[in-house]
């Protein structure tokens, strides 16, 4: 008997893992996604970061230096660990080692698969420990929450579902906690939460104090004449200690994490944020049916309340039963209110998101509100289990099936009528979602004459149809990337750049381009994260933990930045390339003015003769120099007066300079003073107002569309050449601050002969350390080193610390003296070793105090 009654408890925990993995199986199927088709998710954030991140999560364990937490493949270089904190905590990642590295789309999803069940098996867990009443109907629940709108939708964000999975686990360890005094798994969860990603962790922690206040008013709270803030501090003691314990147990991933976030560009506020404006109206409702969202309008949208229509049906009747009881209705409906109001009011949408309104990705914790629902619809099941007269509740299902088609109704009006049109997806999603409610009506009231398995068999078929539908809507229009041209890629780029590599341990950087033409991505990509993807030290980067300063630095340089997440080195500069070491380029084209090392059908492989080493010895004066981020090229003839200077400039303007404005067409004419490389800056002009910029009639293209400004490299040009610039603008072009010049390639060369003499070249060690040599002719030098400043680096000169400086923005520069010294360079987090010291001192004084008052209360 016993036997038995655990064998079917193991079988319904098992099929509330297995039914979400055969709905995500059977979508995958029909879209032809890996592991059974060629399409894989390489899209959107997956394809620009996820997946260059898991590679190098799979790089750092088979092949990287595990004891060094600092990467040259992180932008120009930084310490990872904000970045580990943000996207690569969760302990699932592991599962990428099993697969090769140009099949880890495949492990992707595979990894979506297997977070999505395991949400399915941890809500049954909650229902059925909180509830003790499951049967097979129960798999719907579990089902509703694995495919809420916030997974269909956020699918693509697959770092964010680890805490969905967490989730019902610490619902079920709060409640144990106000209950039972029981606080070892809501401590574990907690824990659990933020660690794997703190910014939904911290949305974990608005939310426990909100259903912790729920539980505190429907079980504990009773009005009394004089409040005793004895007794209050009794009563949410355990709570406060409990949750203040977890969350700092986790600061050796918190601390750094912070740190580095603070670095960012994110660390800056708006006050129209914290405004408590509506974010949207009436059409809000619409969203309570399928087909609302899809790849295109992922980062901006209503949000995502869509949580199953039979879910919906149900909590409409929830309050309408008069068997649940009134002061319940208030408390979950407070509940609810009070997440939705993190939807519509601008200010507590922004304190939900840390403070930070979401640049995309809108309503980032939907998912709480959909557990809600879903609870709320489980217990109106149940209540209607044992509901007595039937004909009422049948009466109420219909009465909620009105009121569900009169919102739905009024919500689509509003979004065809309204400002937020453009949400639209399509009417004929509208008319399905009626169609269903009313199927769910139909068999819901049959059901209460006819329940039994088969009725509730057909239930969940018609739930899985249901669920799998709408994910089908949302993900069929997405431009998938091709596996197998993807993993030719891979392996032909990794073998090109790991040829380059072999050549020397010297540290040196790489400008790499994919024709996206050529690869696996059906999407735009940009190649942010080659860098990471493949494992070289590099230049570009796109990630949320992007560190301002240097990021700032780098544009001051003539580098395009689309916004405070990206950097990227589109258009090569010489000084640019002789300043960070970019020693290599590896592009889709041929450039005439370049030496080519290698050639294959995917790319050109060439040297950069300007790029000398990691630093270089100059004037004092460096360390003085302040950029002006509207005169690019002043800020390079600044820098290369001071490591050379000489009377003349060494960029030469155009003489007979002329511009034009006409019928939205710009023209600039003018004639060459030298021959060198011409460069254009426009500091005024916004960019994504531009097009057909061409040169003497030859079309300029850049790797990747220019949205904001950059420093164009437009090509080599002979002395006494003319030039005809035009482009189109759809507003009247501002050309003030212009700068439209040539370097001279011979004046340039002194620069490159005046950095060789005394460079610097760095060999990259084992445990992070850096060691090279470096000659110095002159007395009373800097030294400056292509690498950002960064207080967690210790620096020895000849075996002797020595203090660095901040130069040209973000470049850590050193005092030296004539004579030939060796240079050391260690990195050591201290955020790290802080936050390391405080976890540990938490929990184990946690665990002395726990088994104190254990051992006492015997």
């Amino acid at each position: 008997m016993i036997i038995n009654k655990l064998r079917n408890k193991f079988l319904l925990y098992g099929l509330s893992f297995v039914i979400p993995f055969f709905v995500m199986v059977c979508v995958f199927l029909l879209l032809k996604l890996t592991p059974f088709g060629n399409n894989n998710l390489l899209v959107s954030d997956l394809g620009t970061q996820y997946s260059p991140f898991l590679t190098s999560f799979k790089r750092f364990f088979e092949q990287g230096d595990m004891s060094s937490l600092y990467s040259f493949s992180n932008g120009i270089g930084g310490s990872t660990e904000a970045l580990i904190a943000y996207y690569l905590m969760s302990p699932l990642n592991f599962f990428v080692l099993l697969f090769p590295y140009d099949m880890i789309p495949i492990a992707i999803s595979c990894l979506i698969m297997l977070k999505i069940s395991l949400m399915g098996l941890t809500m049954y867990t909650y229902l059925d420990k909180h509830y003790n009443q499951t049967s097979v109907l129960t798999q719907g629940f579990s089902l509703a929450y694995s495919l809420c709108g916030f997974v269909v939708v956020y699918l693509f964000n697959f770092m964010w579902l680890d805490v969905l999975i967490i989730f019902p686990i610490l619902v079920l360890g709060i409640e144990r906690l106000w209950h039972r005094k029981k606080y070892g798994l809501y401590a574990v969860a907690l824990f659990s939460a933020i660690v794997t990603n703190y910014y939904l962790g911290y949305m974990v922690c608005i939310f426990s104090v909100a259903y912790s206040v729920f539980l505190y008013y429907y079980y504990i709270y009773k009005p009394k004449p004089i409040a005793k803030i004895k007794q209050f501090w009794q009563d949410w003691c355990l709570f406060l200690t409990v949750s203040f314990l977890a969350g700092t147990a986790t600061s050796f991933m918190l601390i750094p994490a912070v740190n580095g976030m603070l670095k960012t560009g994110k660390s800056t506020f708006y006050l129209h944020d914290f405004l408590p404006i509506p974010k949207f109206g009436l059409e809000a409702l619409s969203q309570m049916a399928i087909g609302t969202i899809n790849f295109e309008t992922r980062l901006d949208h209503l949000p995502m309340v869509y949580s199953g229509i039979f879910i919906w049906l149900l909590a409409f009747i929830y309050f309408f039963l008069p068997t649940v009881p009134k002061r319940k209705k208030k408390a979950m409906a407070g509940l609810l209110i009070f997440v939705y109001f993190s939807f519509f009011f601008e200010m507590f949408n922004t304190v939900w998101h840390m403070f930070q309104s979401p640049a995309g990705f809108p309503y980032r914790n939907a998912f709480i509100f959909s557990f809600i629902l879903i609870k709320l619809a489980y217990e109106t099941y149940l209540y209607a289990r044992i509901e007595q007269d039937k004909d009422l509740i049948k009466k109420r299902v219909l009465l909620a099936g009105v009121v569900y088609t009169i919102l739905l109704s009024i919500g689509q009006l509003f979004l065809n009528m309204g400002s937020n049109h453009n949400y639209l997806l399509s009417n004929i999603y509208f008319i399905i979602s009626v169609a269903i409610i009313w199927l769910f009506v139909l068999l819901i009231t049959v059901g209460l004459i006819k329940s039994g398995t088969v009725w509730h068999v057909l239930l969940m078929i018609c739930i899985m149809a249901e669920l799998g539908g709408n994910l089908w809507l949302s993900l069929k229009d997405t431009p998938f990337g091709q596996q197998k041209q993807y993993e030719e890629m891979y392996n032909q780029q990794e073998k090109v750049i790991q040829n380059m590599m072999g050549r020397t341990n010297k540290l040196n950087r790489f400008n790499h381009r994919v024709d996206n033409q050529n690869d696996a991505y059906n999407e735009v990509m940009n190649g942010y994260n080659n860098p990471v993807l493949f494992g070289y030290p590099g230049v570009s980067s796109y990630t949320s933990t992007l560190e301002a300063n240097t990021q700032h630095a780098l544009v001051d340089l003539g580098l395009y930045a689309k916004n405070d997440r990206r950097i990227s080195y589109v258009d090569e500069s010489q000084l640019a390339n002789l300043l960070l070491n970019v020693r290599y380029t590896i592009v889709p084209k041929e450039l005439d003015e370049k030496k080519v090392l290698h050639k294959d059908k995917l790319s050109y492989t060439y040297l950069n003769d300007e790029a000398v080493g990691m630093g270089f010895t100059a004037n004092p004066d460096l360390a003085n120099l302040e950029f002006n981020g509207q005169d690019i090229i002043g800020n390079q003839e600044k820098i290369m007066q001071t490591i050379a200077p000489q009377k003349t400039e060494y960029f030469d303007s155009l003489r007979d300079l002329q511009t034009s404005q006409k019928n939205k067409k710009v023209m600039i004419t003018g004639v060459t003073q030298s021959s060198g490389t011409l460069y254009l800056y426009l500091p005024r002009v916004v960019w994504n107002n531009v097009g057909k910029l061409k040169l003497n009639d030859k079309v300029i293209d850049t790797y990747q569309y220019i949205a904001t400004n950059q420093l164009f490299n437009l090509g080599y040009v002979e002395k006494d050449m003319k030039l005809e610039l035009t482009f189109n603008s759809n507003v009247k072009a501002d050309l003030s601050k212009m700068a439209f010049k040539t370097l001279n390639a011979a004046e340039f060369q002194h620069v490159i002969d005046k950095a060789e003499e005394n460079h610097l070249e760095l060999d990259l060690l084992n445990r992070g350390k850096l060691k090279g040599t470096v000659t110095v002719n002159e007395p009373n030098q800097l030294l400056y080193i292509a690498i950002p400043f960064d207080k967690d680096w210790t620096i020895k000169v000849d075996g002797k610390k020595t203090r660095q400086q901040k130069i040209l923005d973000d470049f850590i520069g050193i005092p030296i003296t004539k004579g030939k010294h060796t240079i050391e360079m260690s990195y050591s987090s201290k955020a790290l070793t802080i936050g390391v010291i405080v976890s540990l001192f938490t929990i184990v004084m946690s665990g002395v105090a726990a088994y104190y008052f254990k051992k006492r209360s015997r």
